[in-house]
Parts: C-alpha cells; structure tokens; sequence
C-alpha cells in the first residue's frame, strides 16, 4: 500500500525504520528525500530573513565565506537552500561510498532518503527554536542582539542551547544510523560509524555557508 510523504514525516518521528522500510519499498527515496530536505532549508530561509528585519548578525562565531558580519543573515537568505542541497548530496555520496566499500548493496538513492529524512527531521531540534526568538525578535518581544548575547554567557539561555544541540546530534547519529542498517543490513557498529562519518559530512559542508 502507497504511502503518502507527509504521512511518512510525520511518522519517522515515531517509526523511523518502518517508515524507511515504506520509502524504500514504494521506490520514491529520491522524491521523498529531497521533499524531507526542503523543510529545514525553507524553515531556515524564513529564519534568517527575520533574523535580517530584527538586526540580527553572528556574534560569536566567524563566518568562514567572506561576507560582512552586519549583512551575514542577508546573504544567508540565499546561500540556506543550496548549502542545505550540497550537505545533503555530499552527505549522500559520502554514506553511499563509505557503505560500498564496506560491501554495502543498497542503491544511491536510497542514501538520499535517510540522509534527506535525518536532516528534515533532526534539525527540528535547532530550528523550532530558532524560528521562535527570530519571531519574538521581529515582534518586538525580545532583542535578538540581547538574546545572542544571553547564550554566549553562562546563562539557562546558553544552557537550553546546548540541550537542544545535544539532542540535535544524537537524533541526526540515531536517524542515519536506522536508515543505513535498514538499508545496508549492516550490524549496528558499522552502520553507526558510516552514520557519525556522513554527519560530520553533512555539517562541515553546511557550515561553509550558513551558521
């Protein structure tokens, strides 16, 4: 039975292995991963556009592209949707590569469905509450210059951050490595290290172009 992709969303949150299991089999891994992708790039576009209308700019990290530190967000308007497209497809190649030589079988477009759900999925862990204090921000509720400095310092801010990085890591390890032993039939050590092996991937290529 066809299984629609918001269905499946909403489910690998609860059922990522027979949720990847249905990807797989209903042959849409390619369409389906790319629609899971786009939902943290679209989210992150409408964060740093009003992250640019509430004067928002990095305060404590310094961008690797040299762009103006003042007009950062601006530029991250246009750079989030194909910085998220290359770490998903360095990501992919990256898993898929790794997988082969470790006598994997699986098809290419299969590690684009677990490395585009993980990413769509995962990153809800940063991006709620991001596009919740660039809301507030643009409201008028908060400062976002105060609120940046608040998680610099040793603050619940700072602390609530890192919790929500925290379980964005282990969420991000835990998806791909779901779908790479779902995938590859590998035992969990393997499938956990190429899993660790595309993240890093994925997270380095992303932020050469947002942060």
């Amino acid at each position: 039975m066809e299984t629609g992709f918001l269905s499946l969303y909403f489910r690998m949150f609860y059922k990522p292995k027979a949720s990847f299991e249905s990807i797989f089999s209903q042959d849409k891994s390619l369409q389906y991963g790319f629609f899971a992708l786009l939902v943290p790039a679209i989210g992150y576009t409408l964060f740093y556009i009003m992250a640019m209308y509430a004067g928002g700019s990095p305060s404590s990290f310094k961008p690797w592209l040299a762009l103006p530190i003042e007009d950062y967000f601006t530029y991250d308007i246009f750079l989030t949707i194909p910085g998220y497209y290359l770490s998903w497809a360095g990501a992919s190649v990256t898993v898929y590569l790794v997988s082969a030589l470790m006598g994997g079988k699986a098809r290419f477009d299969h590690m684009l469905a677990i490395t585009g759900f993980g990413i769509g999925v995962a990153t809800w862990s940063s991006l709620l509450h991001d596009l919740t204090d660039a809301f507030l921000s643009v409201i008028g509720v908060i400062s976002m210059q105060e609120y940046e400095r608040l998680l610099n310092e040793p603050t619940f801010w700072r602390g609530l951050l890192w919790t929500l990085y925290s379980l964005y890591f282990i969420w991000f390890l835990t998806l791909f490595t779901i779908g790479i032993k779902t995938a590859q039939r590998f035992s969990l050590l393997k499938s956990v290290i190429i899993a660790f092996i595309g993240l890093a991937t994925f997270q380095v290529i992303l932020l050469i172009f947002i942060r």
